[in-house]
């Protein structure tokens, strides 16, 4: 019985944590990190101040947490792709297509942070702190090195030519994001993922 109630004691914990995430996701997104509160966070989690801090010491860290959380599924599927035997083209489809799908879920969040991380906000100074947006773009040059290294496979094993792989994924990058952001996605996400890769690697003239 004991044990029952400890399990649930935890499924509630995760349950709760979870609201304040799901709230602050809304909030940040909406409202971007600097005009959004903790206030309306715990309004919109329909919970208890002393709640949220239980979990989290502030503002700074739920938006953290939160970045991270949505984060590290996403980037361990990359590594996992970039890491497997499959053919180099392949890999680097599939890794278009999990970039594509990650920034289209979370669109909002991230124009947040991209627009944080250059110091831009709404407001004339961003709050987050300058070691913290460090961070966040040591996360995106993280996962955009993933991108890197495939094309440094594919350098290596001659199918690509010479390139600056750190350069190209960057391009790559710019170009996933612009599809994601400007909704330029078809139904099929395969058949985007399979265009981007195309047209990045053999571009547009008649052969």
């Amino acid at each position: 019985m004991g044990h029952n109630n400890a399990a649930n004691h935890a499924d509630d914990s995760r349950s709760k944590r979870q609201q304040i995430l799901d709230a602050a996701y809304e909030v940040f997104s909406r409202k971007g990190y600097n005009r959004a509160t903790v206030d309306e966070i715990i309004a919109l989690a329909d919970t208890g101040k002393g709640t949220v801090y239980n979990y989290f010491v502030n503002k700074e860290q739920l938006f953290y947490t939160l970045i991270q959380e949505r984060n590290q599924p996403f980037e361990k599927a990359l590594i996992k792709m970039a890491e497997s035997e499959k053919p180099t083209m392949e890999k680097l489809e599939t890794m278009v297509k999990l970039f594509l799908q990650f920034y289209m879920e979370n669109a909002d969040l991230y124009r947040v942070l991209m627009h944080e991380i250059r110091g831009l906000s709404s407001d004339v100074l961003s709050t987050v702190k300058p070691e913290l947006r460090e961070k966040y773009r040591e996360d995106f040059t993280r996962s955009i090195g993933m991108l890197g290294k495939v094309f440094k496979e594919g350098v290596d094993r001659g199918l690509f030519r010479d390139i600056d792989t750190n350069k190209a994924s960057f391009s790559l990058f710019s170009v996933i994001v612009t599809f994601a952001f400007q909704k330029f996605v078809d139904e099929d996400i395969n058949a985007t993922a399979h265009l981007i890769t195309d047209v990045f690697l053999n571009g547009i003239t008649q052969r």
